[in-house]
């Protein structure tokens, strides 16, 4: 109940002393597909519902690094030169101004406008989604003592009957994200890349770059998030610790959940390597803060109470180069119809994208000549989709 009014949730459901069995065997249902290797006891087996979410984040405030701004007074082109060409991350205070959170946004509004409304919470082994009703989720998150709570994560507002759209036309979007590259092969097109998001505290997402190589914005409505974040240039093996469960420093198990990474790998993993040669950024986000993640940049985020927030992945004039490469390499049939569109809308973009391809596949020959059979094992994906996407038709077979 204590979370309940917290929230300011008005239904008797949310002030009972625990959720009701039916919520609780759907939830158990839903806990069974989605980590299938986890049997329902140890979902909290660790306890971590009694740890406190203060004492960790005073234990890394020393890395609290990460540049903050005000949306109030900071420029798109301030923006542009001192983040976003430069590919720095950095929290912009102030974001949501207008965008009427306390009508909105609350978890009291969101239960009243979508309470009916099914969302995804997980997903089982073969990719398929598990939803469930809003107001069933809500009160999991209320009642709830796992380790790593189930996390909404939606992305298919768009094609949802019962609210959806209603829900994007409800957020502004900020006027320093207006250009999305990808938006020119149409909403039916293009990959997944918005995502509504209520996290209950301690639920969270582990170590990941964002598909595409695109750069990513996270706006928090309610509640705060610690991240992590680790330049391009640190390679996997590293940030993702996997050295350290090898030579049985850390429990491989702690690189499973987002709780486990903060509480227990990344501080072995600090003092393995040292926050210096890790080139470690860290930071709060709070409602109202906008977090810029540039493309490629390795992150790890912890709800540290519970959450709402929406984020957005996006293609901008400004990291073209790598997310062109990036789709070219990894979905060839998409890049066909969006190198098709870039020479009907954007011949300035259907140039450049020529050009860099034309740049690989140079860099590509010199490799090969140099070392014929190396080159030849190493890089003969990427030749056959650098070859293949270069060509200006389109496929009706969309890669998404």
């Amino acid at each position: 109940m204590e979370v309940a009014k917290k929230l300011k949730l008005q239904s008797q459901r949310f002030h009972e002393k625990e959720m009701s069995w039916k919520v609780q065997e759907q939830i158990e249902e839903i806990k069974l597909k989605d980590r299938g290797h986890l049997r329902l006891k140890e979902w909290t087996k660790r306890n971590h519902y009694e740890k406190s979410m203060k004492d960790l984040r005073k234990q890394y405030e020393k890395y609290f690094t990460i540049k903050r701004v005000d949306g109030r007074s900071l420029t798109c082109e301030q923006f542009v030169n001192q983040f976003e060409i430069p590919d720095i991350p950095c929290i912009i205070a102030n974001t949501v101004d207008d965008w009427n959170v306390e009508k909105y946004w609350t978890f009291e509004k969101l239960y009243q406008l979508y309470k009916e409304t099914s969302f995804k919470v997980g997903e089982d082994d073969k990719g398929k989604k598990l939803r469930m009703p809003f107001k069933n989720f809500l009160e999991y998150l209320v009642y709830n003592k796992d380790d790593s709570p189930l996390y909404l994560f939606e992305s298919s507002l768009e094609d949802m009957k019962d609210g959806g759209a209603d829900m994007i036309g409800r957020f502004k979007l900020h006027k320093y994200f207006s250009e999305d590259l990808l938006a020119l092969v149409g909403e039916k097109h293009r990959p997944p890349y918005r995502w509504f998001l209520v996290g209950p505290q301690r639920s969270g997402t582990t170590v990941h770059i964002d598909p595409l190589m695109t750069s990513a914005w996270n706006t928090s409505l309610q509640g705060h998030k610690l991240w992590v974040l680790f330049p391009p240039d640190i390679p996997k093996c590293v940030v993702k610790a996997k050295g350290l469960a090898a030579k049985r420093l850390i429990d491989p198990v702690d690189l499973d959940e987002s709780i486990d990474y903060f509480m227990s790998a990344l501080p072995k993993l600090i003092e393995q390597e040292g926050a210096d040669n890790l080139k470690i950024i860290m930071g709060i986000q709070g409602p109202g803060d906008t977090i810029f993640v540039p493309g490629g940049w390795w992150h790890a985020v912890l709800n540290l109470d519970n959450t709402i927030a929406i984020t957005q992945n996006f293609m901008s004039i400004n990291n073209f180069d790598k997310t062109w490469r990036s789709v070219r390499d990894e979905r060839p049939k998409f890049s066909k119809r969006l190198l098709q569109v870039f020479q009907e809308q954007r011949s300035d973009l259907y140039e450049r994208a020529l050009k860099l391809d034309e740049i690989d596949k140079n860099q590509l020959r010199v490799l090969r000549l140099a070392n014929p059979l190396s080159s030849d094992e190493s890089t003969g994906s990427s030749s056959s989709s650098s070859s293949s996407s270069s060509s200006s038709s389109s496929s009706s077979d969309d890669d998404n």
